[in-house]
């Protein structure tokens, strides 16, 4: 299967002409509000959403823990990103059988924290970050499911679901970076059976 295609610069523009189309625009005015506000004395660097996602159609929606490197490289949120993370989500999605089109990637803190490298946000950053959440969730009436990746955006849910306008069922999935999967051999395990269980309770409560 084909993974980190972002890298190549011809699929990169390409996927930035579909900013626009009618299942991502109002994502994209949204990542674009995201833009012009501040948080925490800091100027929000908020990628854009994934055209080839479901979009405002999303039924699964994979809550990451802040953009990383390549993501400031690519100006997108996507498992299409050239870095081994995204590379193991792809794989991951594709094992799950969670197509592209029912689901996307988001973070818990939506903004770049760091073009350099990896930043473990804050537990200020990650509180100020829910209101961002929120948000978006309303711009998904389609989701069924909530898919919590790592220890940030499972901690980080607390401030959001308190303030849910309806329940949302939520599975909690270890997260797939190459060195977590390194240092335990079963992670990549409990995270295949994680988002096969949130494809089943998409599917379990859209019936």
């Amino acid at each position: 299967m084909q993974t980190r295609t972002l890298a190549d610069p011809e699929t990169l523009a390409a996927r930035r002409t579909r900013l626009q189309e009618p299942h991502i625009a109002p994502l994209s005015a949204f990542a674009a509000r995201l833009r012009d506000s501040v948080a925490l004395g800091m100027r929000l660097d908020a990628p854009h959403f994934d055209p080839r996602s479901g979009g405002i159609h999303t039924e699964i929606l994979l809550l990451l823990e802040s953009p990383g490197p390549k993501v400031a490289q690519t100006g997108f949120a996507s498992p299409d990103n050239p870095d081994r993370t995204a590379e193991n989500l792809s794989c991951l999605l594709r094992l799950a059988g969670i197509g592209r089109e029912r689901c996307l990637l988001w973070n818990i803190v939506p903004w770049q924290l760091s073009a350099a490298g990896v930043v473990t946000p804050t537990a200020a950053q990650v509180r100020a970050a829910a209101p961002a959440t929120l948000e978006l969730l309303t711009l998904l009436p389609a989701l069924r499911v909530v898919v919590l990746v790592g220890a940030k955006a499972q901690g980080g849910w607390r401030f959001v679901s308190p303030q849910l306008r309806r329940p949302l069922p939520t599975v909690n999935c270890p997260h797939p970076s190459p060195r977590y999967f390194a240092t335990d051999p079963q992670a990549p395990v409990r995270a295949l059976s994680a988002l096969v269980e949130a494809r089943l309770l998409a599917k379990t409560a859209a019936a």
